[in-house]
């Protein structure tokens, strides 16, 4: 077995105690400020932002940590990329363990099965995007650009288009909070003004994920070549 299971098992409990931990911060009143005022049809977004964060930020630290010394080694000897697949499949049976709790949420916040759908395709795909670049380049090299990508994306862009709207006084730049999977996922609630947004997000990283899966042998062999 190539799975490091020690290490699966970890990350499975953290998986659940951080999604967990989060729903009782944001519903029990556990912070001296204004969390504790949100209602039951915020839970889901909130879980759905909280897997988010797992999976942007978290990770791509426990990526490495999961193959055995075995597999690690012919890693280091044939280049990255080759567990890719084994990977993906442990976001698969991430969103499987979440599946009790999102349920629950979906129940409280009363949001329609086609949304509910669309927040984990979000989450899957963003997950299988994660675990492709970081698989297929290696966490060492990618590391510094995919977090300053993430700041951009994530932080950056919504804060720009947000002080657009508000000091600019028009919307010229708002489009740039599209751009971002927190803001998309806000997007999951009855009356939200673009509720394409997750869909779209999730087909453009699904896409990316399946092109860097497919041109990974092709990198890895051109990477290998003498100068």
């Amino acid at each position: 077995m190539q799975l490091n299971v020690p290490r699966a098992l970890a990350l499975y409990l953290a998986w659940t105690g951080l999604t967990c931990g989060a729903l009782l911060v944001a519903i029990g009143g556990m912070l001296p400020f204004g969390l504790s005022s949100m209602g039951p049809d915020g839970i889901f977004l909130c879980l759905m932002e909280v897997e988010l964060f797992f999976v942007t930020v978290l990770w791509p630290f426990f990526m490495p940590r999961l193959l055995r010394p075995a597999v690690e080694g012919a890693i280091k000897t044939a280049g990255p990329g080759a567990e890719s697949h084994l990977l993906i499949l442990q976001v698969g049976v991430l969103l499987v363990v979440a599946l009790p709790l999102a349920l629950v949420t979906q129940d409280l916040s009363q949001i329609t099965v086609g949304q509910f759908f669309r927040g984990h395709l979000l989450v899957g795909a963003i997950a299988c995007f994660v675990t492709a670049l970081v698989g297929q380049l290696g966490w060492a090299r990618t590391r510094p650009w995919y977090f300053l990508a993430f700041f951009t994306f994530s932080a950056l862009f919504p804060f720009l288009g947000f002080l657009s709207g508000e000091v600019g006084g028009g919307s010229r730049l708002e489009f740039l909070a599209v751009l971002s999977p927190f803001w998309a996922a806000a997007q999951l609630q009855p009356g939200a003004s673009i509720s394409w947004a997750p869909g779209a997000q999730a087909a453009v990283f699904g896409l990316l994920a399946v092109a860097l899966l497919a041109t990974g042998p092709f990198l890895r062999t051109r990477a290998s070549e003498p100068a």
